[in-house]
């Protein structure tokens, strides 16, 4: 038996399809994501609660000042599992949500509790940028891995805006970011999203007999850093 036809609008991001006040197709695209400010902060948080849950594991050894060997290996490796649980957690509950709506008539977004609107017939794409706080970290790690290694040190700098993008929207050839997104997987997977319901829209305008939106560009050809 095969199995159901998967739906284009499956896995990440969340969509749904709607209807406007006059019944026209729209979509609804929900992107739950980290920005690379709050996975730094998830990490800084999870590394500050583990450390706590390492103590605390310590202090519960009946002879905590002259522990077994035994005992001690399975207080650190009970510490090590629980932060790396701790740093899922914590990554989960610093994931923001932006919503996105698309419809014939204008692209919308809402951002800081605020929603702004911009008309669809107008010259517009999608695309994904580099973030642009990258090359400023960047040249900060090299700096302090130099210096580590002038002092004899071997460091690995984390890196967050490196590994981040920015979901933008090019509006009458001005770019509007509608969201940061760390995890270049997860961003690209965002901005396919919003140029397949873009294309599924164009195609709903010419079956009502719209025509064709020349300002509606092939921005499925997209990619990190091709503007």
């Amino acid at each position: 038996m095969r199995s159901p036809m998967k739906s284009p609008l499956d896995d990440h991001p969340a969509t749904v399809t709607l209807r406007d006040e006059s019944g026209r197709l729209a979509f609804r695209v929900m992107p739950r994501a980290l920005t690379p400010q709050r996975a730094q902060l998830s990490d800084q948080a999870s590394r500050i609660f583990g450390f706590g849950l390492l103590a605390a594991s310590l202090v519960t050894i009946p002879d905590w000042q002259q522990p077994e060997l035994p005992v001690m290996t399975a207080v650190f490796i009970g510490a090590w599992l629980g932060g790396a649980v701790l740093r899922w957690g914590m990554r989960a509950v610093f994931h923001t949500t932006t919503p996105i709506e698309l419809g014939l008539e204008c692209i919308s977004v809402c951002r800081h509790g605020r929603w702004e609107c911009f008309d669809r017939h107008q010259e517009h794409c999608f695309a994904l940028l580099p973030h642009d706080q990258g090359e400023q970290e960047r040249r900060r790690n090299e700096f302090n891995t130099r210096d580590a290694a002038a002092r004899g040190e071997v460091v690995q700098m984390p890196v967050y805006f490196g590994d981040s993008f920015h979901v933008v929207l090019i509006y009458a050839g001005h770019r509007v970011d509608l969201m940061s997104i760390y995890g270049r997987q997860r961003a690209a997977a965002v901005v396919a999203r919003l140029q397949y319901c873009d294309r599924v829209l164009e195609q709903e305008a010419k079956r009502a007999g719209a025509g064709d939106n020349p300002h509606a560009s092939g921005d499925w050809h997209q990619s990190p850093g091709g503007l």
